[in-house]
């Protein structure tokens, strides 16, 4: 089992946890449950997009470095922000109303170590330049 998905359960006292494990990795965050976390935390929280429940995939996204790419110009009618992540150059789309957005993410994924409060042990990350 994946370490986000075996401790889900507590890392979303702290972190905004995601599933995106359909083939396009299609992920959604709902800004009302965000504002929740910014209450809470302010931006010392992580925003996590979970792709796998079997294997370590998981995007850690720290808010305090994605909080524009996740601005109110990309909610859609739903307020949410939604996107996929292309998993062959590790990029992070958003879009909504025809804007689009992506910023690449190989430094944040199995970005584990960036959890705060999360419980021990940590996978190690994976170093995926042998197969590039």
């Amino acid at each position: 089992m994946s370490y986000i998905t075996d401790n889900r359960l507590s890392l979303e006292d702290r972190h905004y946890v995601t599933d995106a494990t359909s083939r396009t990795h299609f992920y959604n965050f709902w800004e009302g449950k965000l504002r929740e976390y910014i209450h809470r935390y302010r931006d010392d929280f992580c925003l996590v997009i979970n792709g796998s429940a079997i294997e370590d995939d998981a995007y850690v996204l720290p808010f305090k470095d994605f909080k524009d790419f996740f601005s109110h110009d990309f909610l859609d009618a739903n307020h949410r922000w939604i996107g996929n992540v292309r998993d062959y150059d590790e990029v992070i789309t958003i879009s909504a109303a025809g804007k689009a957005n992506e910023r690449f993410a190989q430094e944040y994924h199995n970005a584990f170590h960036l959890l705060q409060d999360a419980p021990p042990p940590h996978p190690e990350r994976s170093d995926l330049s042998k197969y590039i």
